[in-house]
């Protein structure tokens, strides 16, 4: 495991807990993931097979690599925290993502209704997952994308919590997805647990060039009001230890200040 537990805290049934990462960890995990998940995201990949594809028959890509590399360098910080966001929820919270969310994101039509983080949870049992993520590299505890404005997570997250015409439309989103695919049958026991109020929902913000402060989730759990009647709600900082600013440097492997 790549992060270090800064702070767990159970607050009015919200679970809140801070994680933070080495330098050289942190760089590493920005080449080999982060990277990857940008990558798929954008269908990079894919755009480059079919190229060299039309290049045996005498088509000249060179000018759309250059675009494609030029695209790559523009990834927007918000992007890469959600990236990150999506990588620890897979690698530690059991979710699921059979879909790029992010190209929904860049697709109008495909418009990803509500919420940043949409899949499931767990591959006994599955139960929906739904949160929201928010990236800052702020020097202020909480930072003003988690408390301040009706954007901010707090705001979001007390929507998601309470409201289930938030809810409503992100399982509409992810039926659309799954229908005929290997994922029905994952969705429709999602759907049995969601009927019991069994479903997962997180906050997380994803923290640049900052120390570690539990205040930065807990601030949210005196307005929550969160019952044991609905799903479980976790809070969740991951604490990088480069200013934002320098994120798609790290994509890329280039050197940047810490």
């Amino acid at each position: 495991m790549i992060w270090k537990a800064e702070y767990s805290k159970v607050q009015d049934n919200i679970q809140a807990n801070g994680f933070s990462i080495s330098e050289d960890d942190c760089r590493a995990f920005f080449i080999k993931q982060v990277s990857s998940k940008i990558a798929e995201a954008d269908s990079a990949e894919q755009l480059c097979s079919h190229l060299a594809e039309l290049e045996t028959t005498g088509f000249d890509s060179s000018a759309l690599h250059e675009q494609m590399t030029r695209a790559a360098n523009q990834a927007k910080d918000w992007e890469i925290g959600e990236a990150i966001a999506e990588i620890v929820l897979e690698d530690e919270h059991e979710a699921m993502f059979p879909w790029e969310t992010g190209w929904d994101k860049r697709t109008p039509r495909a418009s990803l209704p509500g919420a940043d983080i949409v899949g499931f949870q767990r591959k006994s049992a599955p139960r929906f997952i739904f949160g929201q993520v928010k990236s800052s590299s702020e020097n202020r505890v909480p930072p003003q994308v988690v408390s301040s404005g009706d954007d901010c997570l707090r705001a979001q997250m007390y929507r998601l919590d309470h409201t289930d015409i938030e809810r409503m439309p992100l399982i509409q989103w992810l039926l659309l997805r799954v229908k005929g695919t290997v994922w029905e049958s994952t969705f429709n026991e999602a759907l049995e647990k969601y009927v019991q109020k069994d479903y997962f929902l997180v906050g997380m913000l994803i923290s640049g060039g900052r120390a570690a402060n539990s205040n930065d989730m807990t601030s949210i759990c005196n307005d929550m009001q969160h019952g044991k009647t609905t799903g479980e709600l976790s809070l969740f900082g991951y604490y990088i230890p480069y200013d934002k600013k320098s994120w798609v440097d790290l994509l890329h492997g280039r050197e940047v200040a810490s």
